[in-house]
C-alpha cells in the first residue's frame, strides 16, 4: 500500500498493512517554512506556496494524509471577517463579527470567487494534480457553530443559545449551508476526506443537552449534503456527549488527547473510524519518546488512524511528527 491507499483503506474501514498517520487541524512548522521556502503569511494567498509547503509534511514528516489547508477562518475571511493573517510562528486569527443581525447573514452567490475560498480550492486542484497519487489529499471546513461564534461573536452566541436560540439556529442554517457549499467544491477539487473543525463545541462550551439541540441537527442536515468521507473534531473530552457522534453521521472522529483511546474505540466500535490522539502539548514541548509512546497506546487501542489529537504549534520541532511515522513503523516491524 502507499500512503493515499492506506489512508483510504483506514476511513473505509477496510484493513491496512499498518495505521496511516494523518492529520486534519492546521500542521506546519517553522522548520518546514524554512525547509521548503514557502513561508506564512504568503502562502495564504499562494496556492503553488501553500500546497508545496503542506505537502512537506508528507515528504518531510512521513504524514500519510495531509490536510491542505492551513488557515482556519477561510469562510469568514471569504465574507468579510477581518483577519490578523499572523507570521511564520502565528497563525491567522480574527477580529470582528460581520454577522450582527439576521439579515446579515446569507450565502452569497459568489462564495467560490472569493479569497481565500478562492485560493484553497485551488490549492487543492494543484494538490491533487501534482501529489494526489502518492498522498491523501483532504479538505477542511469549520463546523457551523464554530463560524457562527466568529461571525456572531462567542459570547453573543453563546448567551444567544438561551436567551435568543431563533437567531442562532437561523445563524446555524445559513453556516451550515455556506460551509456544505464549500465543502461541496472541495471533493470537485479533488479531495479525498474532508475535516470539519467543530472546536467551538469543546467541552467546556456545550452541555450534551445544548449539543443535542443545536448541533445534532445541523451536523446531520450539513453532513447530509457532502459527497464524501468527513472527519469531525471537537476539542477536549466530550466523553458525556459520545453518544451523540454516532446519530451525526460522519465517516470518522478526530478526538483530542484528553480522552481515553480504549474508551474511544469501544463507543465508536461499528459507528465510525477514530482518529488521534497525540497530545499537541507534548508534540510542543515533548521529547520523541514521549511521542512513540503515545502513539504505541494508540495502536494497541485500536485507533484506526494515528494523528494529533488538535492543531499544533508551528513551533514545534519536526523530529517530534518523525518520530510519530517512526513509531508506527517500529510496531510493523515488531
Amino acid at each position: 500500500m502507499n500512503s493515499r491507499e492506506r489512508f483510504i483503506a483506514a476511513v473505509e474501514g477496510r484493513e491496512c498493512d499498518f495505521p496511516p498517520l494523518a492529520h486534519m487541524a492546521a500542521l506546519t512548522t517553522v522548520e518546514l517554512q524554512n525547509k521548503t521556502g514557502c513561508r506564512m503569511p504568503d502562502v495564504h494567498s499562494d496556492p503553488q506556496q501553500l500546497a508545496r509547503l503542506c505537502f512537506a509534511n508528507h515528504e518531510v514528516l512521513g504524514f500519510d494524509a495531509v490536510t491542505f489547508i492551513i488557515n482556519y477562518f477561510n469562510e469568514p475571511a471569504a465574507l468579510g471577517c477581518k483577519m490578523k493573517w499572523g507570521d511564520m510562528r502565528q497563525l491567522p486569527s480574527y477580529d470582528s463579527h460581520p454577522w450582527e443581525k439576521e439579515e446579515n447573514a446569507y450565502v452569497p452567490e459568489d462564495l467560490l470567487d472569493r479569497p481565500p475560498v478562492s485560493t484553497y480550492l485551488k490549492t487543492l486542484a494543484i494538490a491533487k494534480r501534482d501529489y494526489g497519487k502518492r498522498v491523501a489529499v483532504l479538505g477542511k471546513i469549520m463546523g457551523p457553530l464554530s463560524m457562527v461564534q466568529v461571525m456572531h461573536g462567542i459570547e453573543n452566541t453563546m448567551v444567544g443559545m438561551i436567551e435568543n436560540p431563533e437567531r442562532i439556529a437561523y445563524f446555524l442554517e445559513i453556516a451550515a449551508d455556506i460551509l456544505a457549499r464549500c465543502a461541496v467544491a472541495q471533493f470537485e477539487a479533488g479531495i479525498d476526506a474532508l475535516g470539519i473543525g467543530e472546536g467551538g463545541a469543546g467541552s467546556n462550551m456545550v452541555s450534551p443537552s445544548m449539543h443535542e439541540k443545536f448541533l445534532l441537527p445541523v451536523h446531520r442536515k450539513m453532513i447530509a449534503k457532502i459527497p464524501g468521507p468527513t472527519i469531525m473534531h471537537i476539542c477536549g473530552d466530550i466523553s458525556p456527549r459520545l453518544s451523540l457522534l454516532a446519530q451525526t453521521g460522519f465517516t470518522c472522529f478526530n478526538f483530542d488527547h484528553d480522552i481515553n483511546p480504549s474508551k474511544m474505540k469501544e463507543i465508536s466500535r461499528g459507528k465510525f473510524r477514530i482518529m488521534g490522539n497525540v497530545s499537541t502539548t507534548d508534540l510542543l514541548r515533548g521529547s520523541p519518546a514521549d511521542i512513540e509512546k503515545q502513539v504505541m497506546e494508540n495502536m494497541e487501542a485500536g485507533v484506526d488512524i494515528i494523528s494529533p489529537g488538535c492543531a499544533v504549534s508551528p513551533e514545534c520541532q519536526n523530529e517530534n511528527f518523525k518520530a510519530m511515522a517512526r513509531a508506527i513503523r517500529n510496531r510493523k516491524r515488531n
